[in-house]
């Protein structure tokens, strides 16, 4: 009840004080425009990423807009800041559905925003608030009381952490550390370390957390020391990117050569960008013997119709609809893991549009959720939205570096459960 009437106070709060509040950046369209919502860390340690997603969403609903029939409207992809923090998140969050009337969230980046948000939609529940795609494996938007609310594309991190402990005790290696985040994504993380090693019947052997404001530039002498006195085979990592490069870069320089996993979150080649300039500073090299997750297949793969339309639409949409703060110089020139992972939860969501009576009416969005049974998404495999837990994939792909690229391991595709 305490928590309830937090809640209440909160987002009347927040109502009281949109009208002070910036509007988010927004892709222009016609007032008939279907409009999503999408929050995210535009600055702070999850900028890159969440400019990458929003590139590939916004990539895929400016190829519709482009090709779609003249009597079907238009999407219209509005985009905000929260600097990856939960208190934005909730205002925008309130602002999306109440001000701006969008049909619906899309794509919020972040566990920890992401968990705070979960009981505002619920909040809004009656009204039809939903939320579809979160880039986050949290298991609250899988799982009562929330999951009626959210609907996920993407494998959960409970799945990743089971296929990279999976890898590593493949290669003999048993003795596993975890350095984490200090937040509800940390968390989400370290049970599901838990949970893959004690399904082996193995401890987890060490601990060491980071802040979730971490940078790249922050020194890890400390959580270096505390995973080093546990004698680790190999380290699992979970956090943002500019993080786990410093966590990788000061594992390196102590002399610790142990294989270390990451889960998606970190961004794939945003985080390979990221360790570049170290790597060559400090002639080290920080690919070696990293492990990494993903959640979606190669968006280079020619053999896949989406990983192709992907590259095309990225070249379509050139530097239009740029997002808050506007592109960066040094964004991939081609596409990334993270830009494709937008794409495709901006393309499941154009087959959940399609199959709405009424594009605009936020009540018949479950109902088309429900529709898409086995829907193509141009990704190999056919996808739906029916599961208990509302998410599409329950696959994990396994990849190593190399001058910067990522690298398919030859166990690469691994299916697993909780």
């Amino acid at each position: 009840m305490a928590g309830m009437l937090r809640l209440a106070v909160l987002v009347a709060a927040t109502v009281l004080a949109m009208a002070a509040a910036p509007r988010p950046t927004a892709a222009a369209g016609p007032e008939k425009a279907v409009r999503l919502g999408l929050t995210a860390g535009f600055t702070g340690p999850t900028r890159a990423m969440a400019v990458e997603l929003y590139r590939g969403a916004a990539a895929c609903f400016d190829q519709y807009n482009r090709t779609a029939p003249p009597h079907k409207p238009p999407v219209e992809l509005r985009a905000a800041d929260d600097g990856y923090e939960p208190g934005p998140a909730i205002e925008n969050t309130v602002r999306f559905l109440t001000r701006d009337k969008v049909l619906t969230l899309f794509s919020q980046l972040g566990t920890p925003t992401v968990s705070r948000v979960l009981p505002v939609l619920r909040a809004y529940g009656d009204q039809g608030a939903r939320l579809f795609f979160p880039v986050t494996g949290l298991e609250a938007s899988r799982t009562p009381p929330y999951v009626p609310y959210a609907y996920n594309l993407r494998a959960s991190y409970r799945q990743e952490i089971e296929a990279l402990v999976a890898a590593f005790t493949r290669l003999g290696l048993t003795r596993i550390a975890i350095c984490h985040q200090a937040d509800a994504f940390g968390r989400s993380g370290w049970d599901g370390a838990r949970r893959a090693l004690t399904r082996r019947s193995l401890p987890l052997c060490g601990e060491a957390t980071f802040a979730r404001s971490a940078r790249q530039t922050d020194d890890m002498t400390p959580q270096i020391r505390a995973l080093a006195g546990s004698a680790p085979q190999a380290i699992l990592l979970v956090g943002a990117g500019p993080a786990c490069a410093a966590v990788i870069r000061d594992l390196r320089r102590a002399g610790l050569q142990m294989p270390v996993g990451v889960v998606s979150f970190a961004g794939g080649e945003i985080l390979l960008r990221q360790m570049a300039a170290d790597s060559a500073r400090l002639g080290l090299d920080l690919e070696k013997d990293l492990i990494l997750s993903h959640v979606i297949p190669d968006w280079r793969d020619d053999s896949l119709p989406a990983a192709r339309e992907y590259r095309q639409a990225l070249a379509a949409l050139g530097q239009r609809l740029p997002p808050p703060g506007g592109w960066d110089a040094d964004r991939p020139a081609e596409g990334s893991t993270v830009g494709f992972e937008g794409y495709l939860n901006a393309r499941l969501l154009l087959a959940v549009l399609a199959a709405m009576p009424d594009s605009n009416d936020r009540s018949g969005l479950d109902a088309a959720a429900a529709a898409i049974d086995q829907t193509d998404i141009g990704i190999g495999r056919p996808v739906s939205l029916t599961a208990p837990d509302h998410q599409a994939l329950h696959t994990v792909y396994l990849s190593t570096a190399r001058d910067g690229r990522l690298v398919p391991m030859a166990v690469s595709l691994a299916v697993v459960g909780d």
